[in-house]
């Protein structure tokens, strides 16, 4: 899973090295996302985003990651997933 979405930002074109992966799959492994959707949203866009003009791309990426996951609260989703975005 994460490393299709590793390959689906690299497709989107944002610019994201296999070190900057291997960074968030430590932070993951420590478990410093808290095993939740909003928190490993944070986690990955500050490790993999290095410029603020990525971050729509990244967040298109993203949102079909995040759909339908019980661990994400629905005000969240809705905040950053509206539904005609």
């Amino acid at each position: 899973m994460f490393l299709q979405f590793f390959t689906s930002l690299r497709d989107a074109q944002v610019p994201v090295t296999l070190r900057e992966y291997l960074v968030l799959m430590e932070a993951l492994n420590a478990d410093l996302a808290e095993q939740t959707v909003e928190n490993f949203y944070y986690l990955s866009r500050a490790t993999l985003v290095k410029d603020e003009r990525n971050l729509d791309k990244f967040d298109r990426v993203f949102a079909p990651c995040s759909r339908g996951s019980r661990a994400c609260s629905t005000r969240w989703r809705r905040r950053t997933f509206p539904p005609n975005g």
